[in-house]
């Protein structure tokens, strides 16, 4: 079988953005910037960068986290759930499955998060694996996420590609010997995404094996 796996957030709906904003108004009110080449290490990776804890070196202060964190996950949740489905996304699953691939999803993400998500969007009826951070012992840039993908649908890893926007997701993919489309967004511009095949600015630019 062939197969088609999209990483989640970055790549399927734009999370991470509001995610940044989020944090950069925080930072703002400590009297800081949170730039875009700070946050990147936080893109694409479980506990890479600790946004309280960086605050919390430079301003030589402590925070009330409690009442902060509530603050900016409302906002968060507020942003996020109105996001829509990122150009070409949609397009690329309907020609997967109408070309004989099976679609699956691999994300650092939580399962509650990315099932939530991909049913707001109505995409879950497209896919038939979903891997999450809790289904594995390593998240990416370990493949573990996309073996167990792979293996759920039953799929020839020569014929699996991946769609990932970050530089870890590329990484991923690559060790697990996919074919691997990067789609770079605002946040993951300043990410190296070369070991990638190909380099797309949406998937309405990818043209699948045999289409086109």
């Amino acid at each position: 079988m062939k197969a088609l796996i999209f990483d989640y957030d970055g790549l399927i709906v734009d999370s991470e953005t509001p995610e940044y904003l989020t944090w950069r108004e925080v930072y703002h009110l400590a009297g800081l910037d949170l730039t875009e080449e700070v946050w990147k290490a936080a893109v694409g990776s479980v506990d890479a960068f600790d946004p309280r804890g960086y605050l919390e070196n430079v301003t030589g202060r402590t925070f009330d986290w409690e009442v902060i964190e509530r603050a900016r996950r409302q906002k968060l949740s507020e942003r996020q759930m109105i996001q829509p489905v990122l150009p070409g996304v949609v397009g690329m699953m309907f020609r997967g499955v109408e070309a004989g691939y099976r679609i699956g999803v691999a994300s650092n993400s939580t399962a509650v998060w990315v099932e939530m998500g991909l049913e707001r969007l109505g995409l879950r009826h497209l896919i038939e694996a979903v891997r999450t951070v809790e289904s594995v012992k390593w998240p990416k840039p370990h493949p573990e996420l996309y073996l167990r993908v792979i293996e759920d649908l039953n799929a020839d890893v020569s014929e699996t590609i991946a769609f990932e926007d970050s530089q870890p997701g590329v990484r991923a993919a690559k060790a697990a010997g996919l074919t691997v489309v990067a789609v770079p967004n605002v946040l993951t511009k300043h990410h190296d995404l070369t070991m990638a095949d190909y380099v797309v600015t949406n998937l309405d630019h990818f043209e699948l094996p045999g289409q086109g």
